[in-house]
């Protein structure tokens, strides 16, 4: 008989531990539930894209420190590539929007099939400024980087690629998409 009551106790207790403990928190705001995170490496205003650089920050996790470094490179050579490409892209299409010829639209086609190559060209010229490594308590290395590429360079890769397939005729031509591209890369500084 003690020995039934006692397993019913027991039930009884893991039971109301059970459900107190897998229940939900309520009432608690998200700040609560939250820690913020301070001190996020390469967040100071010397690692953000500016008026002469445009600059990308990742990480990359392993448990094999080379390999996270790897991971954080691919990531942020990954981030510059598409940045390089949406903001080119915007550029073509502004400039096509600015020249009310026929042959804007060609042009539009023959930058987009061009884009590729274009960044490619200026991932070429991508450096890095800085990396740091991290170990975590769990054993994992995390690797944080920045990467950079002049708007300098940026822009002779573009005119470079146009160039090579005579998208650009005129110095006017040349003039006009300089002025937009400029103003399309002055939207990235922070």
């Amino acid at each position: 008989m003690k020995r039934n009551s006692l397993l019913v106790l027991s039930s009884v207790f893991v039971s109301i531990v059970m459900s107190t403990s897998c229940t939900p928190k309520l009432g608690l705001s998200q700040s609560e539930d939250m820690t913020e995170i301070k001190n996020v490496p390469f967040s100071g205003k010397e690692f953000k894209t500016n008026a002469e650089f445009i600059r990308v920050v990742e990480s990359g996790e392993s448990r094999d420190l080379q390999l996270s470094g790897d991971i954080a490179l691919t990531n942020a050579q990954g981030k510059m590539a598409t940045l390089l490409k949406t903001k080119l892209e915007k550029v073509a299409d502004a400039y096509a929007q600015n020249t009310s010829d026929a042959n804007s639209n060609d042009f539009s086609k023959k930058f987009e099939s061009n884009t590729r190559v274009i960044v490619s060209q200026t991932l070429t010229d991508v450096t890095e400024l800085e990396k740091k490594y991290f170990k975590k308590a769990n054993g994992v290395y995390q690797t944080w980087i920045v990467l950079q590429v002049s708007k300098k360079a940026a822009l002779a890769a573009a005119m470079n690629g146009m160039s090579s397939q005579k998208l650009l005729k005129l110095e006017s031509d040349q003039a006009k998409f300089r002025e937009i591209f400029d103003k399309e890369m002055s939207k990235l500084d922070n």
